[in-house]
């Protein structure tokens, strides 16, 4: 049997034979009598790692670790400490259902602050001593506090709310309060997008604030009020992210989408720098640039800013650039601009003399190492996906780090390009010893505008269907961002033909050359574009046993006049108010062929996705069911463009075991009754 899985989340999938794929060691399939089989409720129950952090003295790591419980269908959240030379972790606070810790940062060697409700009327700052065991609140407002950054050197901690224009976190939290109990629930808008995501458009916006702190008899109490450091902007109101406080403390860098009352379509980022006493506007360090901005950084040594910019506003796609910009004198430069791909993650190193980043190359996510001097670039991991890195010496880097046969692992590697790494954190060790995971260059192949990679997801995992009994192929296809700008960009408008094309060429090559799989006993699943390529192969071919299509695009031209994305939709398949736009756009688009569907199909579409709009699915269901093609639908009423709550997961993988074993005969794990 062979599973072969097409998917991406509004990104895509393009072509590379890994390894030993078309003659493995036929030692690598497991002995199901001696091996314990990976299951979905496994799955959910394993340890999450949430963001971490390094001590200042480099010795300890605090985490976040989020953890699900099947019997009380809850997640907790809570945070631990590691110590650098000893991989025993300790909890420093407690796990329970719906508790949520999370975000800590340390303050000193001693004292850590992090984000938590407990019991208090919003997520607020709270902070933890070490020595004494202490857990002390450090704020109480009634508005929900987000993405907390410390500065020692000016005693401030940065934080986001979301706030109605001129009021504070209280006020803002009244203020919603009062709109939500107004008689009319009605909503008036002028401009799109009206939605993203998951969530309406709303009047209080995500703004950047600071608030002085400091350590008074062992507890961190602040010391003042915060401080809108972006209300001075004159404009519609940016949105700060990705912030960080310059080494002296005196000024904040950060990046945001500037609104547009013009062409609300395309996509202009700022990259900006404001005092962090918020006594002035902020500054636009990349006027006159339209494009995407992805990340930001500022030097220990305060000389230079980072960025990451794009350089066409109607591409959202475009390949990401490395800005360098001298603090002194205003002038920027490109830099590595050789580098194929685009990276991602920008930090400098401590002497301020190389910049790490992390980029998308074939099936990994490796960490970089640039040299500012020499634009040399050394790749620091091999095979997997790092998630997040801080530096720790010159020497050493702490990553997190997952691959197809682990989740999210805390390890030390050097810098040297020697790949050496050793393990930092083993909470998920226990539950994985005994289990059998799919190597991954064994069945491989990958190569549209996000890729494929070596690395763990709780959606989407390989492993859950190999230990099913299935084959599982991975084909990244054309549009990947891991093979250079060209080959992302070359299915602009070709979104059925590079990608189905390549899809059923790999297909046919792998089963040409292998012969442990039974080529008449096939299912295809995806989502998001995915789950467009389902609905593509359901018009096109009658080679599958059965398809799984979760939020993908059934008809292009309703798509993009309804999702929260119009400029990636007219970009990517076709403007339809232009006659050449609207050609490319039927022809591209599946609901074009519903006369030819007739492969038993299961659907699956949330109702909270604005990306993909319900309608997409619930359309591809009703043309399955008036071409009398044996079909399910399932919709989760409180999930978004992906199934979050491991509950629903759970309800999700069993549905969808069910169903292609019921079309391939195979006997597939399911929920209890």
């Amino acid at each position: 049997m062979i599973l072969p899985k097409i998917i991406s989340t509004l990104s895509f999938l393009g072509v590379l034979v890994a390894g030993d794929a078309l003659k493995p060691d036929q030692n690598i399939f497991p002995d199901w009598s001696t091996v314990k089989q990976f299951t979905p409720d496994q799955q959910a129950e394993l340890n999450r790692l949430g963001s971490f952090d390094v001590s200042p003295n480099k010795k300890n790591i605090v985490f976040s670790q989020s953890k699900y419980s099947i019997k009380d269908n809850a997640f907790s959240r809570s945070l631990k400490l590691v110590t650098l030379n000893n991989s025993t972790s300790i909890d420093l606070t407690e796990y329970g259902p719906d508790n949520s810790d999370s975000n800590p940062i340390w303050i000193n060697d001693d004292v850590i602050a992090f984000l938590s409700v407990r019991g208090s009327p919003a997520q607020n700052i709270f902070a933890l001593s070490l020595s004494s065991n202490a857990i002390t609140q450090v704020t109480n407002y009634t508005n929900d506090i987000s993405g907390i950054v410390y500065s020692s050197a000016a005693n401030m901690i940065a934080f986001t709310s979301s706030v109605y224009p001129g009021m504070g976190l209280d006020e803002s939290a009244a203020e919603r309060d009062r709109i939500a109990n107004l008689p009319s629930s009605g909503v008036i808008y002028e401009q799109i997008p009206v939605s993203f995501w998951d969530t309406w458009m709303t009047p209080d916006k995500a703004q950047l604030f600071t608030m002085p702190v400091d350590i008074v008899k062992g507890n961190l109490q602040k010391t003042g009020e915060p401080v809108n450091v972006v209300d001075k902007y004159k404009g519609k109101g940016l949105e700060p992210s990705n912030y960080n406080f310059s080494p002296d403390g005196k000024s904040l860098v950060f990046i945001c989408q500037i609104p547009s009352t013009k062409i609300a379509w395309l996509e202009i980022d700022g990259a900006y720098s404001t005092l962090a006493d918020g006594s002035a506007a902020p500054t636009q360090l990349n006027a006159g640039v339209e494009g995407e901005v992805d990340g930001i950084a500022i030097s220990p040594d305060g000389t230079k800013i980072a960025w990451l910019q794009q350089f066409d506003p109607k591409n959202t796609n475009a390949q990401d650039r490395v800005i360098l910009y001298n603090v002194a004198d205003g002038t920027n430069s490109t830099f590595i601009s050789d580098f194929i791909n685009s990276p991602s993650m920008i930090k400098f190193s401590a002497d301020s003399k190389s910049l790490y980043f992390v980029a998308p190359v074939e099936k990994d996510e490796p960490l970089y190492k640039a040299d500012l001097a020499t634009q040399q670039i050394t790749r620091l991991t091999g095979d997997g996906t790092v998630s997040n890195f801080i530096e720790l010496s010159s020497s050493q880097v702490v990553v997190s780090l997952n691959t197809f046969q682990h989740p999210d692992t805390i390890y030390t590697i050097s810098t040297d390009g020697k790949k050496t790494m050793t393990q930092v954190t083993v909470e998920n060790d226990s539950l994985l010893n005994g289990l059998w995971f799919s190597p991954t260059d064994t069945f491989w192949f990958t190569g549209p505008h996000s890729s494929w990679n070596d690395g763990w997801t709780y959606r989407w995992n390989g492993n859950i269907y190999t230990n099913q009994g299935y084959v599982v192929v991975i084909i990244n296809f054309h549009g990947g961002n891991a093979y250079g700008q060209p080959f992302s960009d070359s299915i602009l408008g070709n979104w059925g033909t590079h990608p189905y094309y390549d899809l059923m060429t790999g297909l046919d090559y792998f089963l040409a050359n292998v012969d442990y799989v039974d080529e008449k006993n096939t299912v295809a699943l995806g989502a998001s574009y995915g789950g467009y390529m389902i609905n593509w192969i359901q018009g096109h071919t009658t080679r599958f046993n059965a398809l799984v299509m979760h939020d993908g695009i059934f008809d292009n031209i309703g798509m993009t006049y309804s999702t929260d994305i119009l400029g990636f939709s007219m970009i990517e398949t076709g403007i339809p108010w232009t006659p050449e736009g609207r050609a490319v756009s039927l022809f591209n688009s599946p609901e074009s062929y519903v006369a030819n569907w007739c492969t038993p199909m299961y659907v699956i579409h949330s109702q909270r996705d604005y990306r993909v709009p319900f309608s997409q699915g619930l359309s591809a269901f009703t043309a399955l069911q008036v071409m009398g093609v044996p079909s399910k639908f399932l919709t989760f009423p409180d999930e978004n463009h992906w199934v979050l709550k491991p509950g629903n997961s759970l309800k999700w993988h069993s549905e969808v075991l069910g169903w292609i074993g019921k079309y391939t005969n195979v006997t597939t794990w399911s929920l209890p009754s």
